[in-house]
């Protein structure tokens, strides 16, 4: 199958750090004492795509009034030609209102089951990003790690510090098209990725997270929005993954320890570009933690989240350094302000942000849509 003409289908299920330089901001925020293994500096010069190409200045559109689908409909225009648009200057406050305009573009909502973040409703279908602001989030596709992909999601700024949280996202055609020259692209078209998943039990660490301090990602009953072992077994496999029930490695007492696993192509089809694009990163690779809180001490064998190449053979610690610097010669900056919304597709698009810390008097809350 030539690269880029078909659904990504042939390696196991199909789907239904330092990269050079100082990090954004010239320091290392955080708790940790020393940079880690690979630090993504999430944009390599100017953006990518310039933000403005993409952005709509919403202060001439009035809400309840005709010029509102006039917004919408250059929203979707927007979208289809750039696969991301961003509203700003709108004067919105609440996460209603900018749920009802991010619909413009993500109107199918997709369920949050089997996600491994441990997001928390805002409101009804509008979720938190659910990870520490002094982790860095690396360059990843939104639940890359299920067989069912995906197409689009969207962030609203409820609240905001300039400067403060910025998202980066990263231009993934090009990056893909780079990759492909390299060893490590026709690795991963050859071989696909394996994903693992460990997930603890909440009962075990008496509902306690990283929130407060214990070495834990996310608790299946959460990630699945289940209370058993059989709920969360079943809407697993819904998701297309292998389910182990293992000793927890940190709390030996604990056998409901949930381990998924799943085999599949390391691309994804793209419909609106027509042809294959890159739909996998080391966020789903054990040094996602090594800046996390609570488990950034944990040993990496460790670690909730494992990834391999798809026959099992580990990453080079150079192959992983040189796939973070590919997203970031795709980034581009989005600066927040509240009441900003961008909608963007998860197919051409990856999404991270750097580490950042705000004083007692800052504020930074971003509310995620999933299409």
């Amino acid at each position: 199958m030539a690269f880029g003409s078909k659904m990504a289908r042939s390696i196991g299920k199909a789907r239904g750090m330092f990269t050079g330089g100082m990090p954004p901001g010239g320091r290392l925020p955080g708790f940790w004492l020393s940079a880690p293994n690979i630090v993504p500096v999430f944009r390599k010069g100017g953006d990518k795509v310039p933000v403005d190409a993409f952005s709509i200045d919403c202060r001439p559109y009035q809400p309840g009034t005709w010029t509102e689908a006039e917004l919408f409909d250059r929203m979707r225009s927007t979208y289809d030609e750039f696969g991301v648009v961003r509203l700003t200057n709108t004067g919105l406050t609440e996460a209603k209102e900018m749920h009802r305009y991010a619909r413009a573009v993500v109107k199918k909502q997709m369920k949050y089951e089997g996600g491994a973040n441990p997001r928390e409703g805002i409101i009804e279908n509008v979720f938190e990003v659910g990870a520490p602001n002094d982790a860095w989030l690396h360059y990843h596709h939104e639940m890359a790690y299920n067989q069912h992909s995906m197409k689009n999601l969207a962030f609203c700024s409820i609240k905001a510090t300039p400067g403060k949280g910025d998202t980066y996202l990263s231009e993934n055609i090009s990056v893909t098209d780079s990759l492909m020259k390299t060893d490590l692209g026709r690795k991963l078209r050859d071989k696909g990725v394996c994903y693992i998943r460990c997930l603890t039990d909440r009962e075990a660490y008496e509902g306690k997270g990283w929130l407060q301090g214990a070495s834990v990602y996310n608790h299946w009953q959460l990630s699945f929005g289940v209370d058993t072992p059989q709920e969360a077994e079943a809407v697993a496999r819904d998701c297309g993954l292998d389910v182990e029930w293992c000793e927890d490695p940190l709390k030996p007492e604990s056998k409901r320890y949930m381990k998924t696993k799943l085999t599949i192509s390391a691309f994804e089809y793209c419909p609106s570009v027509g042809r294959n694009v890159l739909y996998s990163s080391i966020a789903d690779h054990n040094m996602w933690f090594d800046t996390w809180k609570g488990v950034h001490d944990v040993p990496p064998a460790k670690r909730p989240l494992q990834m391999t190449f798809g026959d099992g053979t580990p990453f080079t610690l150079e192959e992983l350094q040189q796939w973070v610097s590919l997203y970031d010669e795709g980034g581009i900056r989005v600066q927040w302000q509240t009441g900003d919304i961008v909608a963007f597709c998860n197919y051409r698009y990856a999404h991270g942000r750097p580490a950042f810390t705000l004083h007692k008097w800052e504020e930074r809350q971003i509310g995620v849509v999933l299409g």
